[in-house]
């Protein structure tokens, strides 16, 4: 993976789109003036003062990062508490701060011959002047400033525009690389490096610290084995560590193209060529990035595009011409306050993983209800289906999304916890909506499509089950536990044709038991629609001859006795035979309104 991310890194810096070795973009809204004697002359605005945040990024000597106790300088840039001495936030350290960067800077740019960097030595050997800059600013305009970065200034210029030091900072970050008595195999490359005892970290990552997260990272015992401490453990060079984290850096960037968020994961993905494009395509059709996309836009125009580039067709995106053969990286990330997890990794031909998405879409796919506006629902819409909605939380977890995940992209059964989610959230809710429908449907639906066993030992029942995994009902099945489902939704009918406005109906009491074990209950449902039918009759003859003629056509096909006890793949069928013949009443109901909409337009034209 580390190799992966660093051919991504030189991809992105042929596009010019990541910064050199030793470099890191950074906002660094203000810079701190010198003259000749390293005289703090004016505190120049960078950015636009007129924005709440004042935002402008610069190409600067990478900042390295700070772990321990110990004050560490870095050259040119910095926080007001190093680069100003700034005591208002940490007087305790302020002055240790002060001289650690102060100790860094001059031993870069002693030696260097430019007017520049005499400055910043003189500027360096001085006592601390941030009182200038508090002055500039006033107390309380310092007091919002401070939290800021800041980089010096000479000539009206900052500095990390002046090529002479720039490279000298760059000669400065290479230094210690000529010490071959500490050379030792690099994980990444098999060549001998001095291997860099910390990396680079990772900062403004969401759901990690502030300061910034580590990729690879050791911190105690059992993870330092033969005393190797820190990241001595995987070896590698400080550019090789340096062009890994770049690559992660320059893709987490929310405009990169390559980020997207899946609750609480963040996801890079990137082509071996390092096109945006294949990602901007992917995270579209796998519906992993919706942002300023409509929702037309997906199911109209990308998903058809993705099953083109599925059957080997050219597909033209944004003037880019997407090739099947094209490898293609998947990086999952688990924000943990100073470390990344990595929830999952993947990496394949384009083609391939966007055929694996598509065998998943066909799968989970039912005919939905017109307000359903999800013919092909994201990974995100059908996880909620297993969440509480009563939950704060309204995502499911990182364990579950990572299973799910994991199963779309290669193409392997859904896991059992999936089914299991859905069959809890069912039993205390005794609710099945689409989304309940599709997980149910598509999970049976792969196995069957994988050549899985879905009933053991009875081809005759598995071949039964799988002609109930279809878009829609399956009115000419005989499957028991399937029409046992439909009977149970029409018993529902029947009772709420007969008592408008019921509060409590046979699905609050018994759904769960009929599920598990019809033949305890169905008897009780069937004395209870009895009362229910004599009622309706006088009331309703209509809605009675229909749904009697209903209910004696499901009877039929179950036979003379229920099954005492439903397997997992029997309840399962149970409840899509539920949902279908649910959906059937929703949409004669919706049909009938309709109709007398439609017959009460042509009355008033008429008239």
């Amino acid at each position: 993976m580390i190799e992966d991310l660093i051919n991504q890194y030189n991809a992105l810096r042929e596009r010019g789109e990541a910064v050199g070795y030793g470099e890191e973009s950074v906002n660094i809204p203000y810079a701190v003036r010198l003259d000749d004697e390293g005289t703090v002359v004016h505190i120049d605005i960078l950015g636009d003062a007129t924005q709440k945040r004042i935002t402008n990024y610069l190409i600067v000597p990478l900042h390295g990062g700070r772990t321990g106790s110990k004050p560490k300088g870095m050259p040119l840039w910095d926080g007001a508490k190093y680069l100003l001495g700034d005591p208002t936030q940490d007087s305790d350290k302020a002055a240790a701060c002060f001289e650690a960067e102060a100790e860094v800077n001059i031993n870069i740019f002693k030696d260097v011959d430019d007017p520049a960097a005499r400055a910043i030595v003189k500027y360096f050997s001085r006592p601390p002047q941030w009182e200038k800059a508090q002055a500039q600013f006033g107390e309380e305009g310092w007091k919002k400033m401070v939290t800021s970065n800041f980089i010096l200034s000479y000539d009206g210029q900052p500095l990390n525009a002046n090529y002479v030091i720039m490279e000298a900072c760059r000669r400065h970050s290479e230094s210690g690389e000529a010490d071959e008595s500490k050379l030792v195999q690099s994980v990444v490359s098999g060549e001998k490096v001095l291997p860099v005892p910390t990396h680079p970290l990772l900062k403004g990552v969401p759901g990690a610290q502030p300061s910034g997260a580590a990729l690879v990272s050791y911190n105690f015992d059992a993870a330092c084995s033969y005393g190797h401490e820190k990241c001595l453990n995987a070896p590698m060079s400080a550019r090789e560590a340096f062009e890994y984290t770049t690559a992660l850096k320059t893709m987490l960037l929310r405009d990169s193209g390559h980020y997207s968020r899946l609750g609480d994961l963040i996801v890079l993905t990137w082509a071996q060529n390092g096109e945006p494009e294949y990602s901007q395509f992917f995270n579209l059709g796998t519906q992993l990035n919706t942002e300023s996309v409509e929702h037309d836009d997906i199911e109209g125009v990308i998903i058809p595009l993705m099953q083109k580039i599925v059957a080997g067709e050219p597909c033209e995106f944004k003037g880019i011409t997407l090739k099947s053969d094209q490898h293609f990286f998947i990086l999952a990330l688990a924000p943990n306050a100073a470390r990344l997890a990595i929830s999952f990794y993947y990496k394949d031909s384009f083609g391939s993983l966007l055929s694996n998405v598509n065998h998943h879409y066909l799968d989970i796919a039912i005919d939905r209800p017109p307000f359903d506006k999800w013919k092909n629902p994201p990974v995100w819409k059908l996880l909620s289906a297993t969440v509480n909605p009563k939950s704060r939380n309204k995502s499911a977890s990182n364990e579950l999304t990572n299973a799910v995940m994991r199963s779309v992209f290669t193409d392997t059964p859904y896991p059992a916890t999936l089914l299991n989610a859905v069959r809890i959230r069912i039993r205390a809710e005794r609710e099945i909506t689409a989304d309940r429908a599709a997980i149910i449907k598509g999970y049976y639906a792969r196995l069957a499509r994988l050549g899985r066993v879905v009933i053991a030992n009875n081809p005759h029942a598995d071949k039964q089950f799988k002609e109930v995994l279809q878009m829609n009902i399956n009115k000419e099945s005989d499957y028991v536990p399937y029409v046992l489902g439909r009977m149970f939704s029409v018993y529902e009918q029947i009772q709420e044709a007969a008592n408008r406005n019921i509060n409590t109906t046979i699905k609050d009491r018994y759904f769960n038991s009929a599920c598990a074990t019809p033949a305890y209950i169905f008897p009780v449902l069937g004395d209870l629609s009895q009362a229910h039918l004599r009622k309706l009759k006088r009331s309703n003859p209509g809605a009675f001859v229909n749904l009697t003629k209903e209910l004696e056509a499901l009877a039929a096909r179950v036979g003379e006795r229920y099954p005492s006890r439903l397997t997992i793949q029997e309840q399962g069928a149970f409840q899509l035979g539920y949902y279908w013949e649910d959906r059937e009443k929703y949409e004669r109901t919706r049909k009938a309104a309709e109709a007398k909409e439609n017959a009460k337009t042509t009355s008033e034209a008429e008239e």
